[in-house]
């Protein structure tokens, strides 16, 4: 543990520690000024956020040289994934101060193109931003570019899973990635002994394979060196590096908190002492190389572009109502834009007019003329991944067993071989970390497929789903796409233990930002995953595993893609609708056909956004309505079906709306499974019971 000395150039004094590192002296002088400008902002910051004119504001002051320091060590076409109070870094790689304001007023994030910045939009869940920035890394690496990424963390964050995720995967993939830890002792509240027993932040790289450096958090040279070290290191490929950086914040965690609970004023006093402006003022001092009118110039420049920043955000007018529902998808749904109508009505407002190329566009099924093979539902999942890999190199598979062998159901069978382990990736054994860096892959630019081995397992990658692959395109008001499909399979029926049975689907239908698929033909499967590859949104797509290799279909052989966002009709019928999906579609069609009754039999194919014109004809034609889902009742995909069908077509119905799905308990293990399946025979007995009613 003893080799984790310090990194240290200058000391308190501004005095030389060792040999001078012969930088340039006009990066010193830049080094000043952009600290004195983060300072100069976060004061100003501070004194908005108590005039009531911003929102709750997490401060940087103490931190100066952990953010100046490492973003003047890194190239332009670097990318740096930031936490949530690394302004320093956003402004001196490049952000306006203006887009940077907005956000903390609590605007939409106009003007944030991370693209042309080469800098990622604040992150609030911890730790969460550091496989994003190992999935980013990877793509570049994988396309040669000299491009290193930055990731911006606390001390609180190393005992995120994430932490964990993001090391492990970089160390494993030997990424071009820099781990750079604020280490200013607390997280919020929480001391630094409460947080871990290690010695050093640093020495945890040790674990995973690559260097940990631990550096003078108050010195920006010492910071500066030891990230251009980093950087330099990763350009060679020699793989990532940790860096720890000791430091203090002099302020609250943000403007909600009160530090005086937990820390002493002697403490801050003491490291009052350390500041790093006034070490670097004085290393300037000393080399005659700084003057008092000089640092009056800087303030006052400093303070000026700070203020202009203030009035031009001030004086932006609030936008419309429909920015509220802009950029949550590559297209707007309709409903959501009745949603929106309903909204402005009652307010007296003007309805939103919106193009053609700004709403959601379903098209037809159309199918190819032409050969066609007879394949299951996993062969023609097998197939779609195969075409889209060849058809477009930015794709690339990633999961648990993907690759030698084929995922266990064997869907990604074949793949390694014809496009080898750098697109098809076997990964570490974690969920979280295998959606986490699909999205920093997608943010790259590349199109991830990846695979959950079973439904159960997803729960460790809900964090990154829900706040990250859902909500990227509408934070960043449409600059940045995640075109992510995750795959897994889903449901009963296979006789396995507990969470390889799970049906989550109605987690994900309310998650924002996502499209949800549920295909139950081998048609439909190969056709709407080639759909959910080649679009612009992220998508869920569920694999009833029980219909894997239930039987065989004949599929075309050339490419097609299928309308996400369409239901088909899988039978006519007069006297009942009913509405189902996935694994319960053949069950329902035996139904019908064993109840011997008119019943018209729709499958949804797409949960959200799901088929509300098909479904509502078809209730106004019938008048009778039954859904059926395998997963229990409450608050799923049958609730809402049902509610929109009340809601829209209460006149339409001749009697209640009858549901048929499993407990709301968890799945019970296979000995009694069958105790709990929705088979024919239960869903005849919901078609009798909609049909008397």
């Amino acid at each position: 543990m003893g080799r984790y000395k310090t990194l240290r150039v200058i000391d308190e004094e501004g005095r030389l520690v060792g040999d001078d590192p012969g930088l340039d002296p006009h990066l010193y002088q830049d080094m000043y000024r952009d600290m004195v400008l983060a300072r100069e902002l976060d004061r100003r910051m501070l004194a908005l956020q108590r005039q009531g004119r911003i929102g709750t504001y997490a401060m940087l002051e103490g931190q100066e040289a952990v953010q100046i320091g490492s973003a003047l060590a890194l190239e332009p076409d670097d990318f740096v994934f930031p936490s949530y109070r690394e302004h320093g870094v956003q402004i001196t790689r490049g952000l306006p101060m203006e887009v940077l304001l907005a956000y903390w007023k609590g605007l939409p994030n106009v003007g944030w193109d991370m693209e042309k910045y080469r800098a990622g939009i604040v992150t609030v869940p911890i730790a969460s931003q550091l496989p994003h920035a190992v999935g980013y890394s990877y793509v570049t690496k994988l396309r040669g570019e000299d491009t290193v990424t930055a990731v911006y963390f606390g001390d609180g964050a190393t005992s995120e899973v994430d932490f964990h995720s993001g090391m492990n995967f970089a160390g494993v993939w030997k990424t071009p990635t820099v781990f750079i830890c604020a280490n200013n002792l607390y997280a919020i509240s929480v001391p630094y002994e409460k947080q871990t027993a290690a010695e050093t932040i640093a020495q945890k790289a040790e674990a995973y394979g690559f260097d940990g450096l631990k550096v003078d958090g108050m010195d920006p040279i010492a910071v500066y060196l030891a990230t251009r070290l980093a950087a330099n290191r990763a350009r060679k490929g020699e793989g990532p590096t940790l860096i720890e950086a000791l430091t203090y914040r002099y302020g609250p965690h943000a403007t909600a908190d009160d530090p005086t609970l937990y820390r002493s004023d002697e403490e801050v006093s003491e490291w009052r002492k350390k500041d790093p402006i006034d070490r670097l003022r004085l290393f300037l001092e000393s080399r005659g190389e700084w003057d008092e009118r000089t640092g009056e110039k800087v303030t006052m420049e400093v303070a000026d572009a700070v203020s202009a920043a203030i009035a031009s955000i001030e004086a932006e007018p609030l936008p419309d109502r429909d920015d509220a529902v802009r950029h949550g998808f590559h297209r707007i749904p309709g409903f959501v834009v009745e949603q929106l109508h309903e909204m402005q009505r009652a307010h007296g407002e003007e309805e939103t007019r919106f193009s053609p190329d700004e709403l959601w566009r379903v098209g037809e099924d159309r199918l190819p003329d032409g050969p066609t093979e007879s394949l299951t539902m996993a062969g023609a999942i097998n197939t779609a991944l195969h075409e889209a890999m060849d058809r477009d190199e930015r794709v690339i598979v990633l999961g648990e067993d993907v690759g030698v062998a084929g995922g266990v159901f064997r869907i990604t069978e074949g793949l390694l071989d014809e496009f080898g382990e750098e697109r098809v990736i076997d990964t570490p054994l974690n969920e979280s970390g295998i959606v986490g860096t699909a999205i920093g892959m997608a943010l790259a630019g590349a199109r991830p497929a990846a695979e959950i081995q079973f439904d159960g397992f997803v729960y460790p990658a809900f964090d990154q789903i829900v706040s990250h692959l859902g909500r990227f395109r509408y934070r960043t008001r449409g600059h940045a796409a995640v075109p992510v499909v995750v795959r897994f399979p889903n449901g009963a029926g296979i006789g396995a233990h507990e969470h390889h049975c799970d049906s989550p689907e109605a987690y994900f239908v309310h998650a924002p930002g996502l499209v949800v698929i549920c295909p139950s033909t081998a048609v439909d499967a190969k056709g709407l995953l080639a759909a959910a590859l080649e679009g612009e949104d992220p998508v869920i797509f569920l694999e009833p595993k029980v219909l894997y290799r239930a039987g065989r279909e004949e599929v075309p052989v050339d490419h097609y893609t299928l309308p996400i966002g369409r239901a088909r009709v899988r039978r006519e019928g007069s006297a009942l609708t009913l509405v189902t999906y996935g694994g319960m579609v053949p069950v329902s069609l035996k139904a019908a056909e064993t109840a011997g009754a008119s019943v018209e039999v729709i499958d949804l194919r797409t949960l959200f956004p799901w088929d509300r014109d098909t479904v509502l004809s078809s209730v106004e034609k019938t008048g009778r309505l039954l859904i059926v889902q395998e997963p229990h009742g409450s608050s799923g995909v049958a609730a809402d079906v049902a509610a929109v069908v009340a809601e829209r077509a209460l006149y339409d119905l001749e009697a209640p709306i009858i549901r048929v799905s499993g407990f709301d308990v968890p799945w019970p293990q296979f000995a009694i499974e069958s105790h709990a399946l929705v088979d024919s025979e239960r869903v005849v007995a919901g078609i009798e019971e909609a049909l008397a009613g």
